[in-house]
């Protein structure tokens, strides 16, 4: 079986409402019933200032002239990916985290050599493979 890398997108290309997206780290957004589970839901359920860790492989960015939404999501199975995160940013600091991680891939490639990435990621994204190839 071929892996095919697709990238997450959301519906027609928009990002998702509001109301559908759970924040991971909010704790009332557990579903945690505390009337009947205290001591589970004091142990259990994480401090919404507490980092959120995740494994993505699916991207997407949504851009229009004052922000950017970078969606993070896994891939499982043979279904669309499953949006870990949606992180609302603006151009400059777009732009910023496209450099830091450039940076942050030459210097990995210098050291350990290329990453090949498969055409199906550059068809998906319409990039030319060409114009991102050291």
């Amino acid at each position: 079986m071929p892996i095919i890398q697709r990238p997450y997108v959301p519906p027609e290309d928009k990002p998702p409402q509001e109301d559908s997206y759970v924040n991971p780290g909010d704790i009332a957004s557990l579903n945690v019933n505390t009337a009947t589970a205290p001591a589970a839901a004091a142990v259990e359920a994480p401090s919404s200032l507490d980092p959120i860790t995740f494994y993505s492989d699916s991207f997407h960015i949504f851009s229009s002239l004052y922000s950017a939404v970078l969606f993070f999501g896994e891939q499982v199975e043979e279904r669309e990916p499953i949006l870990r995160a949606r992180i609302k940013v603006s151009p400059q600091m777009m732009k910023a985290i496209a450099v830091l991680a450039a940076k942050h891939v030459r210097e990995y490639e210098e050291a350990v050599g290329p990453i090949p990435l498969p055409e199906q990621v550059y068809a998906a994204w319409e990039i030319d493979p060409d114009e991102h190839s050291h």
